[in-house]
């Protein structure tokens, strides 16, 4: 075996691969390391690394490298000016990314191209992320006077419905004119900072002393993400933050660690997705849904193997992604938990929810199962249970996902766009179901019950529970609730 020697007390001792693996994971609990890394050259070499991981993704775009990059230098060479940079880093990315998805910023155009006297779509974009930031701080100031008002108590009720009434307000103004293309800009700027103004709205209520101003500026934090923000708030960072300088260090590598994994798994993510669809011949599931839907079905083996693939796909997609934003996080010198740990380890479907994307589940626990969990069926703790998880993963899931969507509303027949929402709200109704079910099963499988069933069989389930329901995951409008489950059911030959 090829090795590298090192000197160690005179003796030659060989470097193998596993020890070299060992090595590189114990490097956040190496002392040399970490005094390395407490230097503010080590702390600029870990952060150029972090930053080279990020470019050789190719996950962020130039521009957002380019922030990324001046956001987390600016913070090693002035570590006392953390939250500053920070603040001034989201706000400067809220006001050019305001929009969490294209079909935002797509309305936005067209609304921007009614108004004849605008010089260029900016202009209403600023407006609108202007108008959201007043009306956030505005809030978080009046929750803070108002802090024994019910309204104030149920802050993210409170968000929910006057974020309802914004978009009421848009489907009732007239199509094409000035207020119309205004109230669809807010609407869409809203709804993409909704859930994380919710979490500063419900540390307002807590100890966290951040002002009102950092909190209504944290909108959109530099690091970008999906409108389930990863991080959360200033509340929630703040409970990671790195306290001493040896705590910042470790922090940083640890950040620089995932960065490396996110790269590797950035690799896998090529060459499995080559070989699914290049070399295997594979198609991606959506692909085989419609076929299937239009008389021109795939052969079954093509189906079962796509269907496998896009599961697989897809963990390595939010693994990557998720992994590159907590680097990032970790990097400003908050040690949160990771987004996505090994899913699939998991043995239970509410194992998976947890590992899969721990943020979104934490929103619909936070916000959704808590409250119906302390309010309703006090009595009986199995029904307490189900109601809760029905409300989170189940409404509370739907909710997100059209909310987020409906710029779709802005054109065409109202009630015709509700169609497209029926694979989402089964889907909602369907996880609900199987995480109810899950719950109330009654002895966990333990290692004594033999390897097959304690390591194999459970995983099988969750495996094939969540391929099977990512069918259903779509709020594209193409493809059918019908179509979907044809297509399931053809996958047995029925």
């Amino acid at each position: 075996m090829s090795t590298v020697e090192f000197a160690n007390g005179g003796e030659r001792t060989p470097l193998s691969p596993i020890k070299l693996r060992k090595a590189w994971l114990g490097i956040d609990q190496n002392d040399r390391a970490i005094e390395f890394a407490s230097s503010q050259m080590g702390a600029f070499a870990v952060c150029l690394a972090v930053i080279a991981a990020l470019g050789l993704s190719f996950q962020l775009s130039f521009s957002a490298l380019g922030l990324v990059s001046v956001s987390l230098l600016a913070m090693v060479a002035l570590p006392s000016h953390r939250l500053l940079i920070l603040s001034g880093a989201s706000l400067f990315y809220f006001a050019l990314r305001p929009f969490r998805i294209d079909g935002w910023s797509q309305l936005l155009r067209a609304q921007a191209e009614a108004i004849s006297f605008l010089p260029h779509p900016l202009v209403l974009q600023f407006g609108a992320v202007g108008i959201v930031l007043a009306l956030s701080l505005l809030f978080l100031l009046w929750q803070k006077k108002y802090s024994h008002a019910t309204a104030a108590k149920r802050p993210v009720l409170t968000l929910c419905l006057l974020w309802g009434a914004m978009l009421l307000a848009a489907l009732l103004t007239t199509t094409g004119s000035l207020m119309n293309s205004i109230m669809w800009s807010v609407v869409g700027v809203s709804i993409s900072s909704l859930w994380i103004l919710a979490y500063s709205a419900v540390d307002a209520k807590g100890k966290d002393q951040t002002s009102s101003v950092s909190r209504a500026v944290f909108l959109r934090p530099f690091w970008g993400g999906s409108a389930a923000p990863i991080g959360k708030s200033y509340g929630y960072l703040n409970r990671f933050a790195a306290k001493t300088d040896d705590e910042l260090a470790v922090t940083r590598l640890k950040a620089l660690k995932l960065a490396v994994w996110a790269l590797l798994l950035t690799a896998v993510l090529k060459i499995v997705t080559y070989v699914a669809y290049d070399v295997i011949g594979l198609t991606e599931l959506q692909t085989a849904i419609l076929a299937h839907a239009n008389g021109s079905a795939l052969p079954s083996s093509v189906n079962w193997g796509s269907l496998i693939a896009n599961y697989l796909i897809d963990l390595l997609i939010i693994s990557v992604w998720g992994h590159f934003i907590v680097s990032i996080v970790r990097m400003c010198g908050y040690r949160i938990p990771r987004n996505t740990v090994n899913p699939l380890a998991s043995r239970t479907l509410a194992e998976f929810w947890n590992r899969y994307f721990f943020y979104f589940k934490e929103l619909l626990v936070d916000f959704f199962f808590y409250p119906a969990f302390t309010k309703f069926f006090k009595k009986n703790l199995k029904l307490r249970i189900a109601f809760a998880t029905l409300c989170a993963a189940g409404l509370g899931n739907f909710m997100y996902h059209f909310m987020r969507e409906t710029y779709v509303f802005a054109e065409g027949d109202l009630l015709e766009k509700f169609t497209i929402f029926q694979s989402a709200a089964f889907y909602s109704l369907a996880l609900a179901a199987g995480l109810i079910v899950s719950q109330w099963r009654g002895k966990k499988v333990a290692p004594e019950d033999g390897f097959f069933n304690y390591h194999v069989w459970p995983r099988v389930n969750v495996i094939a529970f969540f391929c099977f329901l990512k069918i259903f995951d779509d709020i594209s409008g193409q493809g059918s609730l019908s179509e979907r489950a044809s297509f399931a059911v053809s996958l047995f030959g029925v």
